[in-house]
């Protein structure tokens, strides 16, 4: 089980060197690769996310009401607090046909790039990014090209995920975003704005009526 603080931002289009090169910073970022992960779609549910990947089953659920964020530099957006299970098991794949017997699942490739904030000294310091659920506290900020059969076809997100055993998560959440900003300035040639500042189930119910209307 896992407690996080999240802000996210879904940009309908493909990822611009640009703003890898904004995001990167100067530092040496390789992506994970591309991956498939599965999600089961909720018509107009934006509070629950069901998610299969990479042998792993994931729940998650909304623990709070949507907070703004708003920063001096014209940036706006949302934050929530999440709470997710994973499951991990041999087993797992005895239940897939189970799963999979609703034809609500939408496959998304994404292939990420991460950076890495520990917060365990107490202050927010830059550490190498690894693969995997994180340890101690901190915030990870993720830049993503996404990539789903629908209507548009490519997206990119960039999204602020702290993680900590406590109710510190939103409050480290808030001081990385802070920190990101005044180190790298604005998105180069994009505006984050509170319409597009959603979570993944939020993004998902968009996603999913844009489907329904090319039926």
């Amino acid at each position: 089980m896992l407690r996080s603080a999240e802000t996210r931002w879904f940009i309908p289009r493909a990822l611009p060197d640009e703003v890898l090169i904004w995001f990167k910073a100067a530092r040496t970022l390789d992506s994970e690769g591309v991956q498939v992960h599965e999600y089961l779609l909720f018509p107009d549910c934006q509070s629950v996310g069901v998610k299969l990947r990479e042998g792993r089953f994931e729940i998650k659920a909304i623990l709070s009401a949507s907070q703004p964020l708003s920063l001096d530099l014209g940036i706006q957006g949302t934050t929530e607090e999440w709470i997710k299970w994973s499951f991990v098991g041999e087993g797992l794949h005895t239940i897939d046909p189970a799963l999979h017997q609703s034809d609500r699942w939408l496959k998304v490739y994404k292939e990420r790039f991460l950076r890495r904030f520990s917060a365990d000294s107490g202050s927010l310091v830059e550490v190498t990014a690894r693969p995997g659920p994180p340890s101690g506290i901190g915030c990870n900020i993720e830049l993503t090209r996404i990539e789903v059969e629908a209507n548009p076809r490519f997206w990119f997100s960039l999204g602020f995920e702290a993680f900590s055993a406590s109710a510190t998560a939103t409050k480290i959440l808030l001081d990385t975003i802070l920190l990101f900003f005044q180190e790298h300035g604005r998105m180069p040639g994009i505006s984050l704005g509170e319409r597009d500042s959603l979570s993944y189930p939020a993004w998902l119910t968009k996603v999913a009526k844009t489907l329904e209307k090319d039926k």
